[in-house]
């Protein structure tokens, strides 16, 4: 997560950006780098003292595109109102906020490109306007900043877990109802994952051992997005990892734990022990994933190399000198 110092600087660097002409009423004001800026407010509320944090989202827009900004739910950004962490025309810019106020910022493509975003894209049009928004959803003290988002974390947390809930049910629906279209036999194990042994094989894996397989990887639809036994796939090695260790991901460790040397068969994943609500490349966010696996081997996981033996440094002793005799 985000800490509450620190978040302007990717702000700074797109800061010039809602739609061509940028979003709602009144006059635009120039800052030195050439954007323009404008702040709608319905004049309520107290105006941000020096040293207090506001409390924000932002979206980066071109046309009707949003480039940036917040994706799925997270926590606001904080940014203290301080001239010695803010440049001087944007300290002036967000020490002018109240509660409630947005913030549009926008500048011209040419210009944002020129200034160091790099090469415009194709897409993009000399004379057009990236577009920045801001809103203010609130005006916290210093001290208070850090419980602030420790809660707003909190509440994005139970939200996530609520939809976390209701996507496992949604999954396991999914799953129950692709294995009897399809007249599948499949057990399903303690964390959620179906599995069908096809080719019985040796004894079950077991957490902390290795296992090699050889697998094909689809979606409910049929869609295949990997494997190791197609070669347009570019990888064809077998694929070993050691088992309760996070070498894969949680229902394909899962779900090998049911087979052993030799045996093979079909791991039926949820989402939630897939990739999740994330995705990964071309998988969208709560997808469902189908293995196809061949059991090449089991094996126990050679041992750790023991810790490196410090040597026994035994300290010298000075030379003792012989006595002198006394005549």
């Amino acid at each position: 997560m985000k800490k509450t110092t620190g978040y302007i600087s990717i702000m700074i660097f797109t800061l010039g950006m809602l739609a061509c002409g940028g979003g709602g009423s009144g006059v635009y004001k120039k800052i030195k780098d050439g954007s323009e800026y404008k702040i709608i407010s319905d004049g309520k509320g107290d105006m941000v003292k020096y040293g207090e944090v506001m409390k924000f989202r932002m979206a980066l827009l071109y046309k009707d595109s949003v480039l940036g900004g917040e994706t799925g739910p997270r926590p606001p950004q904080y940014q203290p109102i301080d001239s010695t962490e803010l440049p001087k025309d944007f300290f002036e810019i967000f020490s002018k906020v109240r509660k409630g106020d947005s913030i549009v910022i926008r500048i011209l493509t040419d210009s944002a490109f020129k200034s160091g975003m790099g090469v415009m894209p194709k897409e993009f049009k000399k004379g057009e306007y990236l577009v920045r928004t801001i809103k203010v959803l609130g005006i916290v003290s210093k001290e208070k900043a850090q419980e602030d988002f420790a809660q707003e974390v909190k509440v994005i947390q139970e939200q996530d877990s609520i939809r976390a809930i209701g996507q496992k049910v949604r999954d396991d629906e999914a799953i129950q109802a692709y294995l009897a279209k399809n007249n599948i036999k499949a057990e399903r194990t303690e964390a959620g994952t179906y599995y069908e042994v096809q080719q019985a094989g040796g004894e079950s894996a077991k957490a902390g051992q290795s296992i090699s397989v050889k697998y094909t990887g689809s979606l409910l639809d049929g869609t295949v997005f990997d494997s190791n036994v197609d070669s347009s796939f570019h990888h064809t090695e077998p694929y070993t990892f050691t088992l309760g260790t996070g070498g894969s991901i949680k229902g394909f460790d899962d779900g090998l734990r049911q087979f052993g040397k030799g045996a093979k068969g079909r791991i039926f994943i949820p989402s939630g022990l897939g990739y999740g609500s994330q995705g990964q490349g071309k998988l969208k966010p709560n997808s469902n994933l189908i293995f196809e696996v061949e059991v090449l081997d089991v094996k126990d996981a050679p041992a750790p190399p023991p810790p490196p033996v410090k040597p026994q440094i035994t300290p010298v002793k000075p030379a003792q000198k012989a006595p002198v005799k006394k005549n």
